[in-house]
């Protein structure tokens, strides 16, 4: 390694480390200590395989003794809450008003688990089948800076539907209180089409919260009082705003009004309704259509914003969505989150909450990308054009240098010189 090299490397293991302070501020210290070995094999090693960390961790114990002791503090009862938690008072704070909060749902597939604990069949979304596994429910934040954009996880549940007591949807909106209480109500909340749901989108208006939902298109709008077809009030609205597309030659037709949506299960005179914003767009490319219309059900709070302001925040905002589904990617494939091997599902769930602490701790560490450039250029910058990307997604380049920093980072004393381990005032009496 080079003397810039090793200084990074020396940055980038006190950056960790201070960040394990602030994670277990509060916890025990053989809790504190396994917290900072399961961060730093994680990161270092790029997996969640316990027996793999095990082995790079070097405390003067064999890899069976260190295995042991890191399944022994992995089953601890509601240390994924703790987790959970600690990340949620580092990454709130730093919520503007139009900072984005992007909750979606994967899955980890484990098509040959028998012992796995909770382990049942999931909708696998990339292969769009039906296999065994678990559910997961994750929230990214993206902030927005001058140079371009952050995005840091700040939570994620590992989701056994035999085993939970609440649903899917109830563990949402306890974490989406959770992050709203925290952030002192700032943040915009994002949604793909699958949360296009009556219960939903009443909780988000009745609790305050600023939300864009992807819409199906298939639900009866209220109209005054009145349900009306979907289809048929999209037919009478005129498209008046005309955007710029995200591509070359390309144009956005637009309209935007305000609805009602009934909240109640079934429609009668006294059935509950909230009020949100629709917005129209149809994609056109050299004056044709392009593709079907897409609908997004929106509210952010500000009576005074104009029509055209209300789409244009809406469509920009929703089209950095997508940014969510790289983290899914980025954990299933750096990180090998579907190669773990654990079947109690108490680990299960406090090992995905360190998975996503060190996904944090990987997404972080953007802040100071042009240092690590400058010690790793042939990982992060390979291509001289690359030089002007570094505050896009460079996430799985970082990821690649972290293994190189952290790989073998020594924590313990594991001197065999019993001078070594004597307090050095003793020492210094002992030879006067």
């Amino acid at each position: 390694m080079t003397k810039t090299e090793k200084e990074t490397s020396s940055f980038m293991q006190a950056k960790l480390s201070n960040l394990v302070n602030r994670i277990s501020r509060g916890m025990s210290r053989p809790v504190s200590k396994f917290i900072r070995d399961m961060l730093f094999g994680i990161c270092g090693n790029g997996t969640a395989s316990v027996h793999k960390i095990a082995q790079n961790t070097i405390d003067g114990t064999s890899t069976k003794k260190t295995s042991e002791r890191l399944y022994r503090n992995l089953g601890r009862e509601g240390l994924d809450e703790q987790l959970r938690e600690a990340l949620m008072d580092i990454v709130c704070p730093k919520l503007e008003q139009d900072s984005l909060i992007i909750v979606d749902e994967s899955d980890i597939e484990k098509p040959y688990a028998k012992k796995m604990e909770g382990c049942k069949l999931v909708h696998n979304g990339s292969k769009a089948i039906q296999t065994k596994g678990y559910n997961l429910l994750n929230i990214l934040v993206c902030l927005d800076d001058d140079q371009g954009y952050q995005l840091l996880p700040v939570s994620s549940d590992l989701i056994s539907t035999d085993l939970e007591l609440d649903s899917i949807k109830q563990l949402m909106h306890d974490r989406l209180i959770d992050i709203n209480i925290k952030s002192n109500g700032r943040g915009l909340f994002v949604f793909d089409r699958g949360y296009d749901d009556r219960k939903t989108i009443g909780f988000l208006v009745e609790n305050g919260m600023s939300f864009i939902v992807r819409g199906v298109g298939k639900r009866n709008i209220l109209e005054d009082t009145t349900e009306v077809n979907f289809k048929q009030v999209i037919s009478s609205i005129d498209l008046a705003f005309e955007l710029p597309g995200f591509k070359p030659n390309e144009t956005f037709r637009c309209a935007t009004r305000r609805i009602g949506v009934r909240t109640d299960d079934h429609p009668s005179a006294k059935a509950n309704s909230v009020e949100a914003s629709l917005v129209i767009c149809r994609k056109f490319a050299r004056g044709k259509q392009k593709g079907k219309d897409f609908y997004l059900i929106c509210d952010f709070g500000d009576p005074e914003l104009s029509d055209l302001e209300i789409i244009q925040r809406a469509i920009s905002a929703y089209r950095k969505r997508w940014k969510i589904e790289e983290m899914h990617r980025q954990m299933k494939q750096d990180l090998q989150w579907e190669k773990m091997r654990v079947a109690s599902y108490v680990k299960l769930k406090n090992l995905n909450m360190l998975m996503i602490i060190s996904l944090y701790f990987i997404y972080s560490c953007k802040d100071v990308i042009e240092k690590i450039a400058e010690a790793f250029p042939k990982i992060i910058c390979f291509r001289k054009k690359d030089w002007a990307k570094l505050r896009q997604f460079v996430y799985y380049r970082l990821c690649q240098v972290l293994k190189i920093c952290l790989q073998r980072t020594t924590h313990y004393n594991t001197s065999p010189y019993r001078p070594d381990l004597t307090d050095p005032w003793q020492m210094k009496i002992r030879l006067v």
